[in-house]
């Protein structure tokens, strides 16, 4: 059983309908339009409005987009123009337009009348659609060359004027950097800027401006504190967004501080028009989007900061752009930042700068890195000892930013890719939590530190300890008696550096352990420390035990801490026994 005739039509319109409603601005129809004249083969697409006044305040705004195209002869209005969903654009990667919808958007504007003349073939056609879409079709006696679109709208000078000004928007935003001239000009002002083109050069606002071209596109990118993201084919806009996830979807984060624009014929719209298909064409595009931004986007950047780093004197623009291109290079894949570890990107407070791969040394031997927002005396004295201290703006909790996750993040992919840090990692060691541990303010961790050569029965006690130390391994390249001074609330027990310094340390407490040391570090111990007394003391009737309790407390890491208990053990257990056999 067929469908009733007036059900079919009903069906139809609630179609139209749907059609119309989809499209977020009434005025998106200039995007379609143009879209079918460069379908249709056209050097340039001419918009014009002019007003025309009726017998009262309102009266009629006329809305021209004239093209140049191949037109429409009477077997394309029939079966495409006036049929929905009848298009021969499918498979054609020439064309944008897929749905055969592109035309009933004019009626999202809820106009009075639309008109169109166009010509094919020898054939010239003129078809006027009402307000209720309804239409005639008549034949011209003029020649047309192209198509002819007037949409018909009622209103009166204000709403002519709005008019204007939206038509300038929508087209900005659509046809901007369309392939083909797009012009606008508004007939019913005197002003002399009433003309103009649309077109504008394909680029972006930002840092490092890159292009690359490939076969059927090309694509400009930036770095930029507020990106944005558009997505073209053949100069229309598919998709502009700043929201990286609903426009980008998986591996949004890549752009977090890139923006960037694509052009391709490959790319197209979703039925929506709100977003682009992320099929296989635009999957294609990214992965070049991404070599781009990985490739000459990064070098440019790493080239600038490693220029500015480099620069002797600095004023408060400099610091500033410093820190600004430390937000971009923050945004990189940690990977990425890898293949430049050598470069000298990093600046010091006393004006000079070191390589990622440099930090990744300092961090292996002191077990510490320093940072700072000024030079200071303590800082000057580290310069002296060889020790860096990097610059970055701190917060009121001592965080570092965009430094803090730069040196965290590359310390904890060159620290897991180690034979050792491979290990580490089978057994869940947190390489990204032990390096965030490690930064530190000078002023705030270190401590001034005096040698004392004859400690009596302390430095026989140290000597002991050491000893054990080197038994199982753990040992210190050197251990010493010091007296520390300085503010600090709770003096340690002991302090570490890669040598024995007027400036040193307290050891991180859970820290990264000696394994992770390219050399074994010094250490000095606190002579006026409670436990120091307290072990000399024992030392007079347990020489032995007293040895063990110091080895204990000078182990640096708690996680090696059980297993090398027990090799303190087995090394002081000898001695331990022998003099007990010789008090029997």
């Amino acid at each position: 059983m067929g469908i009733p005739e007036l059900d079919l039509r009903d069906l139809t319109s609630q179609a139209v309908d749907n059609l119309v409603t989809q499209f977020s601005s009434t005025l998106d129809f200039y995007r379609e339009l143009i879209q079918n004249s460069i379908d249709a083969g056209s050097a340039t697409v001419d918009v014009w409005l002019e007003y025309i006044p009726g017998d009262s305040d309102q009266g009629t705004i006329a809305i021209h987009i004239d093209d140049s195209g191949e037109g429409m002869n009477e077997e394309i209005i029939d079966r495409q123009l006036t049929r929905l969903f009848a298009s021969k654009k499918e498979g054609d990667l020439t064309k944008i337009g897929k749905f055969g919808i592109g035309f009933v958007s004019v009626f999202a504007c809820k106009p009075a009348a639309v008109l169109i003349h166009t010509g094919r073939d020898g054939e010239h056609w003129e078809v006027c659609f009402g307000a209720d879409r309804s239409f005639v079709k008549a034949k011209l006696d003029t020649p047309v060359d192209g198509t002819q679109v007037t949409v018909f709208l009622s209103g009166d000078r204000g709403r002519y004027g709005e008019l204007v000004a939206q038509t300038r928007t929508t087209l900005k935003r659509w046809c901007a950097h369309s392939d083909v001239e797009v012009t606008l000009e508004d007939r019913s002002s005197l002003q002399e800027d009433a003309y103009e083109v649309i077109n504008e050069p394909f680029t972006v606002d930002g840092l490092h401006l890159c292009e690359a071209s490939f076969d059927g596109g090309t694509i400009v990118a930036a770095h930029s504190d507020a990106p944005t993201y558009g997505f073209y084919n053949k100069g229309l806009a598919l998709a502009v967004s700043s929201d990286r996830e609903q426009i980008l979807g998986d591996g949004a984060d890549r752009f977090e501080r890139i923006t960037f624009k694509v052009k391709s014929r490959y790319l197209e719209h979703t039925l929506s028009r709100d977003t682009v298909v992320r099929d296989a064409n635009f999957r294609r595009v990214m992965a070049m989007v991404d070599a781009l931004a990985s490739g000459p986007l990064l070098t440019a950047l790493v080239d600038q900061i490693a220029t500015l780093s480099a620069t002797p004197a600095w004023d408060l623009v400099d610091a500033e752009r410093y820190l600004q291109l430390l937000r971009f290079l923050a945004a990189e894949p940690t990977s990425r930042l890898a293949e430049h570890a050598e470069r000298p990107l990093l600046r010091t407070v006393d004006g000079g700068a070191i390589s990622l791969e440099q930090v990744w040394s300092a961090a292996r031997s002191d077990g510490l890195l320093y940072v700072s927002d000024q030079a200071t005396e303590i800082s000057a004295a580290l310069a002296q000892q060889g020790t860096p201290v990097l610059f970055a703006r701190r917060d009121q909790d001592d965080r570092f930013g965009d430094l803090a996750s730069i040196l965290v993040a590359y310390l904890a992919h060159r620290s897991s890719s180690t034979l050792l840090g491979r290990a580490r990692s089978v057994f869940g060691f947190d390489h990204w939590g032990a390096f965030a541990k490690i930064l530190k303010v000078p002023e705030a961790t270190l401590l001034a530190v005096e040698e004392v050569r004859d400690a009596g029965a302390a430095s026989e006690l140290i000597a002991d300890a050491a000893a054990l130390l080197e038994a199982t391994g753990a040992g210190y390249r050197r251990l010493i008696a010091c007296r520390i001074t300085g503010v600090h609330h709770d003096p340690p027990l002991f302090v570490v550096a890669r040598t024995i310094q007027p400036l040193m340390s307290p050891p991180p407490p859970g820290g990264l352990g000696q394994g992770f040391r390219l050399i074994r570090p010094e250490a000095a111990l606190n002579l006026d420390h409670p436990q120091v007394h307290a072990l000399t003391l024992l030392r007079r009737d347990e020489p032995e035990m007293a040895a063990y309790f110091l080895a204990k407390d000078l182990l640096l890491a708690e996680d090696r801490e059980l297993e090398l208990d027990t090799k303190l053990i087995a090394a002081a257990l000898p001695a331990i026994e022998e003099r007990f056999s010789a008090a029997r």
